[in-house]
């Protein structure tokens, strides 16, 4: 697809650079899955860059060209101001607003050299990032760069036990996208661990299951994700969620359908 999309984009004054933020909670494996996908995308021919934002992060399992911990330190933060982890990295991102005109501009360079994507991987601690002003302030500076921006919820899905656990799954990614303005699909990752699962991810494919489940369910918290469920397929997308392991690099091609599915201007995944 890299041919049709490069000269679509320039034809019609986009941007080229396409930009994915991964987001999700501590454990998804959103830095495992931006190192999968970035090596993925090399390997097919594709100019990539890759931004981590995480300033508490110990271990990458990629090489960033772009890394906040370079202006911004957690572990400093935490020791220069007497702070707990939690503490620290609220001020952190503090700073990082601040600072938020060098990542920016570093984003706009690299589109200007012709990069076909930017990886941006987010804090470890999802909320963090989304309930502080950084998230939407990111959001909404991205969106003056490309008009292809885009959000990846990752989730766990070892913790799809239940149906009704991926109804509020998705129900985080519809805040996520509320949040951001951006458009905004699931992704489930580390499959290999659960690979019986029977519910791992696609409300409208497994609507009839999780109707089922929820039935069953007396609990007023599945009364509750009765009527969410309603406001789930009022703003779900019409699309397969992909379904991958970053670790085993399974479903990375899927992946890359969906974020194509996203920025080509002929998709309509509503």
């Amino acid at each position: 697809h890299k041919p049709s999309m490069y000269f679509i984009r320039i034809i019609l004054g986009y941007c080229v650079s396409v930009i994915v933020m991964f987001i999700g909670p501590a454990g998804s494996g959103k830095s495992s899955l931006v190192s999968a996908y970035s090596e993925w995308l090399r390997n097919n021919g594709y100019l990539v860059k890759v931004v981590n934002l995480d300033p508490a992060a110990d271990f990458l399992p990629y090489m960033p060209d772009f890394d906040i911990r370079k202006y911004v330190s957690a572990k400093k933060i935490a020791i220069e101001e007497g702070l707990g982890p939690n503490g620290a990295l609220i001020k952190a991102m503090e700073k990082i607003t601040e600072k938020l005109d060098l990542l920016i501009n570093f984003i706009s360079d690299v589109s200007k050299d012709g990069v076909d994507y930017i990886l941006i991987d987010t804090p470890g601690q999802m909320e963090v990032f989304l309930f502080r002003d950084i998230s939407w302030r990111l959001s909404n500076s991205l969106k003056r760069v490309s008009k292809d921006v885009y959000a990846l919820f990752v989730i766990d899905a070892s913790i799809l036990k239940r149906a009704i656990d991926y109804a509020f799954a998705s129900l985080l990614a519809i805040a996520t996208q509320l949040r951001l303005d951006i458009e905004t699909v699931p992704i489930v990752n580390k499959i290999d661990l659960v690979p019986a699962l029977e519910v791992h991810g696609d409300f409208l494919r497994d609507l009839s299951i999780i109707e089922r489940e929820l039935a069953s369910d007396s609990t007023s918290y599945a009364e509750m994700l009765k009527d969410i469920s309603k406001i789930l397929l009022m703003y779900s997308k019409g699309i397969e969620v992909p379904k991958v392991s970053a670790i085993k690099g399974v479903g990375i091609d899927e992946l890359h359908r969906l974020v194509h599915e996203l920025s080509c201007t002929c998709g309509d995944l509503t």
